[in-house]
């Protein structure tokens, strides 16, 4: 990743949204390296393909060390860019649309002035809005910012943690948030950052994996050292390629329940909550795990496009109903910053 200058310099109106990410103090432009320097932290931030780098520290003197994330690389990204919509596999394209369905029916078309996605991965939100909306989108993957710059999605793009958000309080209409706070180790602080940014009277919107799903339990064998090896043994020898309780992959990913997160959000000025239930879970505990998926996506094809129709309904219906939000595979929750 080496920094290069882009046709498009940084406008004024884009430098006056942002603001150094330790001190939140101002940054001044400097266009012919280029890069943003904060003279309250003597810290560098370099410009790479016309995205802001605004991590936390001298990101320029540690740059090379930066980007180890599960998603940094050109590989991880170009995956994620891949599958995250589907890919045209049917359970990932019923999950990409039941993803986005629970976001945008909380998501109000009278708070879409500038809006700010909060890790938004490959953009696919973003590409969502009309013209009319300033679009922002952040994340921590530099690459995955190149893919959703080069694909037009979004207007501005930064790359900054949700802990540090590099933008000067309240300035958007709404901030949402899609599947990312699992990632992060300071997930109340992210909360509070996205809060921070909020306009008074805009709205925070998070989807977020619920701790109070059965596919929880799933996950936590699946990453544990002693359980996740001792439940998988009897598949491995019985059917050979079967790995129900395989190592998970992923070395962090931590769940939370509504309440939780209501809290967190109460604590950060929000009100007026919102929300409603997302997905079931079980297709990721059984029916891919135990090959389920598999067998009638190659036998039974139309069944099984009727049976994710039928899930997806069935979320449209019942989604909004308090056992479900709590309890489903993921949830949405709005909050209103206190005006």
């Amino acid at each position: 990743m080496t920094s290069t200058a882009d046709s498009a310099p940084l406008s004024p109106e884009r430098l006056a949204m942002l603001c150094c990410p330790d001190c939140r103090g101002e940054l001044s432009y400097q266009p012919e390296v280029p890069r943003l320097f904060c003279p309250s932290c003597n810290h560098r931030y370099p410009i790479v393909d016309g995205i802001p780098v605004l991590l936390p520290g001298d990101v320029e003197a540690t740059f090379e060390a930066r980007f180890q994330r599960y998603w940094d690389s050109e590989e991880k990204s170009d995956l994620y860019n891949r599958k995250v919509e589907g890919d045209g596999d049917l359970f990932g394209i019923y999950n990409h649309e039941s993803e986005i369905y629970g976001m945008e029916q909380l998501l109000r078309p009278e708070k879409q002035g500038r809006i700010l996605d909060a890790g938004c991965g490959n953009g696919r939100m973003l590409a969502r809005f009309s013209e009319e909306t300033d679009a922002v989108g952040i994340d921590a993957s530099l690459n995955l910012l190149r893919i959703v710059k080069k694909a037009g999605r979004g207007n501005f793009h930064v790359c900054c943690e949700l802990e540090h958000i590099p933008f000067k309080d309240g300035l958007f209409d709404s901030v949402f948030s899609c599947r990312v706070l699992q990632h992060l180790v300071e997930q109340q602080s992210a909360v509070h950052e996205m809060s921070r940014v909020t306009k008074p009277g805009g709205d925070l919107v998070l989807e977020l994996y619920n701790s109070w799903n059965p596919k929880t339990l799933y996950k936590n064998i699946r990453m544990s050292k002693r359980w996740g090896p001792i439940l998988n043994a009897p598949f491995r020898a019985i059917f050979r390629s079967m790995s129900p309780f395989q190592d998970w992959g992923i070395n962090y990913d931590r769940y939370n329940n509504w309440f939780q997160v209501k809290e967190w959000m109460q604590q950060a000025d929000m009100n007026a909550f919102e929300g409603r239930g997302v997905g079931f879970g079980f297709q990721k505990y059984f029916m891919q795990p135990f090959f389920v998926d598999a067998v009638l996506r190659n036998h039974a094809p139309g069944f099984l496009k009727g049976f994710y129709r039928f899930c997806f309904l069935l979320e449209r219906l019942l989604g909004h109903l308090p056992f479900f939000r709590w309890s489903w595979e993921k949830f949405v929750l709005r909050g209103t910053r206190h005006g």
